[in-house]
């Protein structure tokens, strides 16, 4: 297999920005898998935050929670989107305010130790 930013195409991504305080945050964005392989995206790392991980939301017991997910999978020749009410990366324990016009510099790490490295757009809750 080729190396991730090769076949790995991101769109849409964002990091959601919240009120000063707010102590965790998300990771959005859509997974382009232009491989003949399924690539295995076991979590994230980034300095604007002391961790990062796969969260799913799931209903349970009547209400909404979410539950942490050890990876996921982009099909060969298919894409993944983390989106708000599903699948998406966590931030936890921002070490600043996130708030529009900021960048997080990101990296997704998959199954093999492929990387994909980038500067992600802050869209604050305030904006939308």
């Amino acid at each position: 297999m080729a190396a991730a930013d090769q076949v790995l195409h991101v769109t849409n991504a964002y990091v959601r920005g919240l009120p000063p305080g707010v102590a965790n945050t998300a990771a959005y964005m859509t997974l382009e898998n232009n491989s003949d392989s399924d690539m295995v995206l076991t979590g994230a790392e980034t300095s604007a935050s002391k961790s990062s991980s796969l969260h799913e939301t799931v209903s349970r017991n009547g209400g909404m929670t979410m539950e942490h997910v050890m990876s996921a999978t982009i099909p060969a020749n298919g894409s993944l989107e983390l989106k708000t009410g599903g699948l998406h990366l966590m931030l936890m324990g921002l070490k600043r305010p996130l708030a529009s016009g900021d960048t997080v510099n990101l990296t997704l790490k998959f199954d093999g130790g492929f990387v994909k490295t980038m500067d992600v757009p802050v869209i604050s809750v305030l904006d939308e």
